[in-house]
């Protein structure tokens, strides 16, 4: 058992017998546990990270085994995961005809608006929320197994990538089917990803270590989620946005405020507009992500000795 993820309560154990000798009595010798107040601090990160490392096939078979349970694996199993958004997207797309006119790149291009934003958005909150559960679900595994913990929220985005690429398949076939072109900028494509990958797994993180304490959090996270994507340039495009939203500067500046927007943004200046995504929105983003990183991770391990007495 490696140092790093050996979990040992506090006792202190008190002889019964001395406390009642300034009594004048007699008592026999009684073992008392003292539980002191827990005290959060991070492991030794290098044997951590070592242990993760060592680890990683273990997460990637689990998440495998999480996506067989779910029958994510089988054929209807693989055409809900593009079903499911294609539809959603297709309601969204209605909507904002309905609200704002047709689009004026025509039907199918403004579809591909909508279906490259929600699938991207689908990926961050597939991570959040198959994350929020990962510590609670695995009670008795934590309870009598020791291993780095991080390893369940390291699952859920395993999962959540498994998930995800089947969504690019179709948006593949919508994007060339709108007409869309395909050039050296995709290549941004790459380094969006990972920013967003990091981003979300640092969300990821915090949230599986929230729900040990609270245990709503896994059941506000869905209508938070949701609140979240009418916030996020899915809807609409970042250009979109500022032409809709100008003159209403708290409007707008609640709309950047939000991590996604320069993640999505970048993701759709790319896809949508075959360009390089602006600097400022690829600076923000990465801010972004180490912050939720860092932060996470903090919260995470700080504490990730004390699961296994409050699940």
């Amino acid at each position: 058992m490696s140092p790093a993820t050996e979990e040992k309560p506090v006792v202190a154990v008190m002889d019964a017998e001395a406390q009642v000798a300034n009594k004048g009595g007699a008592a026999d010798s009684v073992p008392v546990h003292v539980y002191e107040p827990y005290a959060a601090h991070l492991p030794p990160l290098k044997t951590y990270l070592r242990d993760l490392w060592q680890r990683r096939r273990f997460a990637y078979r689990m998440a495998h085994a999480t996506l067989k349970g779910r029958n994510y694996e089988t054929v209807f199993g693989q055409l809900w995961l593009v079903i499911n958004p294609l539809l959603l997207a297709a309601v969204y797309f209605m909507l904002v005809t309905v609200l704002s006119g047709s689009p004026e790149d025509g039907a199918m291009k403004g579809f591909t608006v909508i279906l490259s934003g929600l699938f991207s958005y689908y990926y961050t909150r597939n991570i959040i929320q198959l994350s929020s559960t990962c510590i609670t679900g695995g009670g008795k595994m934590i309870m009598n197994m020791a291993f780095p913990k991080a390893l369940l929220p390291l699952s859920a985005l395993f999962s959540s990538f498994m998930m995800y690429w089947p969504t690019l398949v179709v948006y593949a076939v919508a994007h060339f089917a709108a007409g869309r072109a395909v050039g050296l900028a995709f290549a941004w494509l790459v380094p969006i990803f990972v920013v967003q990958t990091v981003f979300s797994f640092g969300c990821g993180l915090f949230f599986a270590a929230m729900a040990v304490y609270f245990r709503d959090t896994a059941s506000l996270l869905p209508y938070a989620l949701r609140i979240w994507i009418y916030l996020s340039p899915v809807l609409f495009t970042v250009s979109q946005a500022k032409q809709k939203l100008a003159g209403n500067e708290w409007l707008l500046w609640i709309f950047k405020a939000n991590p996604l927007y320069p993640i999505i943004g970048s993701w759709n200046q790319v896809i949508l507009e075959n360009r390089a995504p602006d600097g400022m929105l690829m600076l923000y983003g990465s801010a972004w992500a180490v912050v939720a990183l860092l932060g996470g991770a903090w919260f995470f391990l700080s504490r990730e000795r004390e699961f296994a007495y409050r699940i």
